[in-house]
C-alpha cells in the first residue's frame, strides 16, 4: 500500500478507484430496485433500495472488520512467539545456521530482533550479531530499500544500515545524502555522523549552516568528540566568517561538554555582538590562546550589557576571583536586571571574597540591586541546606 501511495500514477489510480466505486455502487442500487419491482410507487420503491443497500454495506464492513480483527490478533500473537524464539537463538553463539533460516521466512522479525540488539548490545556480542544480518538475505534486501521510492522503507533501511561499520553498507548511507525526501537526507545525516566515515562526517559538518536548529542541536549532541570536529572547530575559529563562527559556538554550547580546541581572543572584540556573547557564554568549555583575565576584562567592559551578563557568567564558571570588585558594581549599577543576576550569582561563586561582596551589594539598602543580591543570597543558602 506505500508503494501505492508514493506511485507516480496515484493520482490516475485514485481518481480509477473513485469512479469505479461509484459505479459500482450505482449498479448495486439499479440491481437491487429491480428485485424490489413489486412496488408500484418509483419513489417508494428507491428509499428502500437504498436502505436495503446501506444496511448490506454496512453488515459487509462489520463482518469484514470483526474478521480482521481476528486475525491480526492471531497475526500479533504469532509474531510476538516468533521474535521470542529469534532473540532466544541470537543469544546462542552456535545457532547461526537456525538463524540464517528464519531470518529468509520472516525478514521483518528478524530485523527488528537485530535492531534492538544493535541498540543495546557492545563488544564481541554486538559484532557478533552485526555479523549476522550482513551474511543474511534480509540485509541485501536493506541495500535495495536504499534506492526504493517509499521514503519510509528507505528511512527504515538507513536505521539498520547506520549502525553497521562495514563499508558497502556506509555507502549506501553516503548515497542517500541526495536522495530527493528530506526525511531520508535528515536519516542518512544521522547515520552518517553516528557511523560513518571522516570524510563524509566533515561534509555533514560543512552543510550545517543549511540545516534547521532543532536538527542541529541533534547533530550536534551526536557527533562524536573526534579529529574531524575538533578540525571543524578550528576552521570555524580561525575564519572572519560570523555565521560559520555562531555555529561552531553553538556546537559548544549544544555540548556542555569542554573541548580542546582554541579559540582566539581576538573574538572578544568583534563587531558582531551575537558573536562575542557566545563567545563568553562558551568560554568555560574552550581553551584560550592567552589567560583569561585579559579577555574577561574586555567583555566585563563591553558596551552591550549582554555582552557583559555573559563576561560575569564565565567569571562565575572560570572562577575569576580578581574580578569580585567589577561584579560588585555590576550589581549596583547595571543596565538590565539581568546583568546584575548573572554578576551576584558569579560573585556567589568565588568563595569567601565573592560572598562579601555579595553582601555588601545585598545590604546596600536601595534600588533593585540590592533585591537581586538578596535572592541570589537566599537561594544559594536554600540549596546548601538542602544539600546538608
Amino acid at each position: 500500500m506505500t508503494n501505492l501511495l508514493h506511485s507516480s500514477h496515484y493520482r490516475r489510480i485514485e481518481q480509477v478507484m473513485v469512479s469505479a466505486t461509484l459505479v459500482g455502487g450505482i449498479a448495486c442500487v439499479r440491481a437491487v430496485a429491480e428485485l424490489l419491482s413489486g412496488f408500484d410507487n418509483v419513489f417508494v420503491r428507491y428509499a428502500v433500495t437504498l436502505i436495503v443497500v446501506q444496511g448490506a454495506v454496512q453488515l459487509v464492513l462489520v463482518a469484514g472488520l470483526t474478521l480482521s480483527k481476528g486475525v491480526r490478533s492471531k497475526r500479533y500473537s504469532a509474531r510476538v512467539e516468533r521474535i521470542r524464539n529469534l532473540e532466544y537463538l541470537l543469544a546462542q553463539p552456535d545457532s547461526g545456521r537456525e538463524v540464517q533460516k528464519t531470518a529468509l521466512r520472516w525478514p521483518a522479525d528478524f530485523l527488528a530482533v537485530v535492531e534492538n540488539a544493535l541498540q543495546s548490545l557492545a563488544g564481541s556480542t554486538r559484532r557478533r550479531v552485526a555479523d549476522l544480518l550482513e551474511s543474511s538475505g534480509p540485509y541485501r534486501r536493506l541495500l535495495r530499500n536504499c534506492a526504493n521510492p517509499d521514503p519510509s522503507r528507505v528511512i527504515r533501511a538507513l536505521s539498520l544500515l547506520g549502525k553497521l561499520e562495514n563499508s558497502e553498507a556506509r555507502r549506501a548511507v553516503r548515497g542517500c545524502l541526495q536522495h530527493p525526501a528530506d526525511g531520508v537526507r535528515r536519516a542518512a545525516r544521522i547515520g552518517v555522523v553516528t557511523g560513518g566515515e571522516a570524510e563524509d562526517r566533515r561534509q555533514v559538518l560543512d552543510i550545517l549552516g543549511q540545516l534547521p536548529s532543532w536538527e542541529r542541536i541533534i547533530l550536534f549532541h551526536l557527533y562524536p568528540a573526534d579529529e574531524t570536529l575538533l578540525e571543524f572547530l578550528d576552521r570555524s575559529f580561525a575564519s572572519d566568517n560570523d555565521e560559520r563562527l555562531l555555529i561552531a559556538f553553538e556546537l559548544v554550547l549544544t555540548r556542555q561538554r569542554l573541548v580542546l580546541a582554541a579559540v582566539p581572543a581576538r573574538l572578544a572584540e568583534s563587531a558582531n555582538v551575537e558573536v562575542r556573547i557566545k563567545f563568553f557564554r562558551s568560554l568555560a568549555f574552550m581553551r584560550l590562546e592567552e589567560g583569561p583575565i585579559p579577555v574577561l576584562e574586555r567583555g566585563l567592559h563591553d558596551p552591550d550589557w549582554r555582552v557583559r551578563a555573559a563576561a560575569a557568567r564565565a567569571c562565575g564558571s572560570l572562577r575569576a576571583g580578581h574580578f569580585a570588585g567589577r561584579l560588585l558594581e555590576m550589581c549596583q549599577s547595571f543596565g538590565n536586571p539581568a546583568e546584575a543576576g548573572h554578576a551576584a550569582r558569579a560573585l556567589a561563586s568565588l568563595g569567601a571574597e565573592g560572598w562579601r561582596r555579595l553582601q555588601e551589594a545585598a545590604a546596600a539598602g536601595s534600588g533593585m540591586g540590592h533585591l537581586i543580591a538578596a535572592e541570589v543570597m537566599e537561594r544559594r543558602m536554600m540549596g546548601q541546606e538542602l544539600h546538608q
